[in-house]
């Protein structure tokens, strides 16, 4: 039988925060809760990263990322010897943990969103323009896959099935197992043109029964 759907809110102010040579990471949400990016046993994790300076990624042997630019003027990534130019939030990149991959900032500190998965989970990750009225979500996703919403730059109103939920800025709210025939609306009654939301979604391949 499958995991029911099920709404989850994970506050900023419990958000845990480390420091590494190049800046410092904020992880937003991780599973399994006792997983770690240490002994990298984890399904999937989900962070932001404020990039101060040029270097290497920490290689992720068997997980697939998805990268992309939330704030600062850019960076160029190479990974594997193939290089791409990232100067929006609406560019998502897609690689192998395992790729030898480095950054390059185009002019000064970023910050970034990043979605790791393991084996066997599919997913995406993208970014969605905001505005003070009801949007719909239109992606393409699997049936009950898990739904991630968050921003850092503005308050969030969610809406599905019945339930609403209020985001200060920097919240997730993780959508478990959520049917495409109750795709979330969204709204941000302060957001400005320029302020987007993040939007992940990941499934299992093979989902436990």
């Amino acid at each position: 039988m499958a995991s029911l759907q099920q709404a989850v809110i994970i506050r900023q102010a419990d958000m845990t925060v480390s420091q590494w040579a190049g800046g410092s990471t904020k992880q937003l949400a991780i599973y399994p809760a006792h997983s770690s990016v240490a002994a990298q046993d984890f399904l999937w994790r989900f962070s932001s990263a404020t990039v101060e300076q040029d270097g290497d990624f920490t290689l992720f042997p068997g997980h697939q990322r998805l990268l992309a630019l939330r704030q600062g003027a850019g960076f160029s990534l190479t990974v594997d010897q193939h290089q791409a130019v990232v100067s929006s939030p609406y560019q998502t990149l897609r690689f192998a943990g395992s790729s030898q991959s480095s950054a390059k900032l185009t002019a000064g500190a970023i910050t970034d969103i990043n979605l790791m998965l393991a084996p066997g989970y599919q997913g995406n990750l993208q970014a969605l323009s905001l505005s003070a009225s009801w949007q719909t979500l239109k992606i393409a996703r699997p049936e009950h896959s898990t739904l991630l919403f968050w921003c850092e730059q503005s308050d969030l109103e969610i809406r599905s099935a019945g339930q609403s939920w209020q985001l200060s800025a920097g919240d997730l709210l993780q959508l478990n197992n959520w049917p495409l025939s109750q795709q979330p609306q969204f709204c941000a009654p302060q957001a400005i043109t320029a302020h987007s939301l993040v939007l992940g979604w990941f499934k299992a391949d093979n989902p436990e029964s």
